[in-house]
């Protein structure tokens, strides 16, 4: 009879959705197997293959598959539990108010659920893939796994592993979340992990301003840093690096790509064909990573005109990648740009010495040769150059604007459209409702 009582609970709880750890654990190990062993033949190959169309080949596993049947064995639901939900700023101003609700309780939310939450995390793009596009349900789904982190798995030693790809991120939330993940997480190699991430995450001018100053997001950045070395344990991976050589890289950007260092000087050659060394010595420089392929970076190029109206004496340096000069100049003729521009040669040198990982990106160096701003396009180099003339200005330096552009020229330096995912929020996210069936 208790057997039978047993099996007959379980039947009814699998009716309801709700699943038993001992359950569902087994089916998210299963899944999690097999793609350690499609990562397994995946390098096999690649070691294998002996030429590069042989390597070219070899495709890394999307993961699509396996994002589909890990999220079937966790996201099951559990129980319920009392929330404060806090209403966003338009439903505030709606008239709605803080109140208390039931909320689902998801099985990824249990402490044994952790590898999985740490692989949906690791591969957005494959988690995005399970709900198509329906991007509400992208939404919903995504935070609740950061709060899932928040509440429980902050202190899993699995979130070592998701430490690097979080470090991406521009939110103070997620900033804010590994906080929490070094200071009361008791593995030795999470709490590096999540050190390195902030100091990564403090080169950027949002989670800078979260600090109160640059000084402050400097001296924290340092203090990481230095935390990252001193605790992480022997052959600690950060990402698909070692920790050690995050931490050599992190240094290099420190010293060389951050406000107030001087950069490395670039060789570039021209639509003349000659070679030019940037930045120029006691002059403001504007440094500019761009492709013709990206529209952002091509208005600014394109308009260029309008940085000399607008901020005279600037040093405008747009670098691009080519081959070859003859066909470089032919197309940069044919996208209309008739001032001056710069081509890096085919290695990439002088946006590998940067460090540029996205296109278009910025790099203000102010006459005293030190960086003013580095980054991608966005208000905070507008404010930058704004910033920089007007101290000039202070110092009785004369500005003259011929032609104030119309409003239709005026967006020289604009925001880009950066996909943003739901994981980059700056502001507090509500707490989680239940979501719709019928979405």
């Amino acid at each position: 009879m208790p057997g039978m009582k047993k099996t007959a609970l379980l039947t009814i709880l699998s009716i309801l959705g709700i699943t038993t750890a001992g359950a569902a654990e087994p089916e998210m190990r299963a899944a999690l197997a097999k793609w350690e062993q499609q990562m397994t033949e995946y390098h096999a190959a690649l070691q294998v293959a002996s030429t590069d169309e042989q390597r070219a080949a070899v495709r890394v596993p999307d993961g699509r598959d396996m994002a589909a049947e890990l999220w079937r064995s966790v996201n099951r639901k559990v129980g319920e539990r009392e929330e404060l939900v806090r209403p966003t700023a338009q439903e505030r101003m709606n008239g709605a108010v803080d109140e208390r609700k039931m909320v689902s309780v998801y099985e990824f939310e249990q402490p044994w659920a952790a590898p999985a939450v740490v692989w949906f995390l690791n591969h957005p793009d494959a988690f995005a893939q399970v709900f198509g596009n329906r991007q509400r349900q992208i939404s919903f789904y995504a935070n609740a796994l950061l709060e899932s982190v928040n509440r429980v798995h902050f202190s899993s030693p699995y979130i070592a592993d998701s430490c690097a790809k979080l470090s991406e991120s521009q939110s103070v939330r997620v900033y804010e979340l590994l906080q929490k993940i070094y200071s009361r997480n008791q593995d030795l190699t999470a709490r590096a992990s999540a050190a390195m991430a902030m100091c990564i995450m403090l080169t950027n001018p949002t989670i800078q301003g979260a600090e109160g100053s640059a000084a402050m997001a400097r001296s924290k950045q340092l203090y990481f840093l230095r935390q990252a070395a001193r605790i992480s344990p022997e052959d600690t991976m950060f990402g698909n690096r070692s920790m050690n050589d995050a931490i050599l890289e992190m240094t290099y950007v420190l010293r060389n790509l951050s406000v107030g260092s001087i950069p490395p000087q670039l060789k570039v050659k021209g639509m003349d064909g000659n070679e030019t060394t940037f930045p120029v010595q006691g002059r403001a420089n504007l440094i500019f990573f761009w492709s013709p392929s990206e529209q952002v970076g091509l208005n600014v190029v394109t308009k260029q005109h309008l940085l000399a109206q607008q901020f005279p004496g600037l040093v405008f340096c747009p670098i691009t990648v080519h081959a070859n000069h003859a066909e470089w100049l032919m197309e940069l003729r044919q996208l209309g740009i008739v001032g001056n521009c710069f081509m890096d040669n085919e290695q990439n040198s002088n946006g590998k010495a940067y460090r540029i990982s996205q296109l278009p990106t910025a790099v203000l160096v102010g006459p005293d040769s030190r960086i003013l701003f580095i980054g991608y396009p966005n208000l905070g180099l507008q404010t930058a150059l704004d910033n920089l003339y007007a101290s000039q200005r202070e110092r009785g330096a004369r500005v003259v604007v011929e032609g104030t552009p119309s409003e239709t020229d005026a967006p020289t330096i604009q925001p880009g459209s950066q996909p943003t995912g739901p994981t980059g929020r700056d502001s507090a996210p509500p707490a989680l409702r239940d979501m719709p069936d019928d979405i």
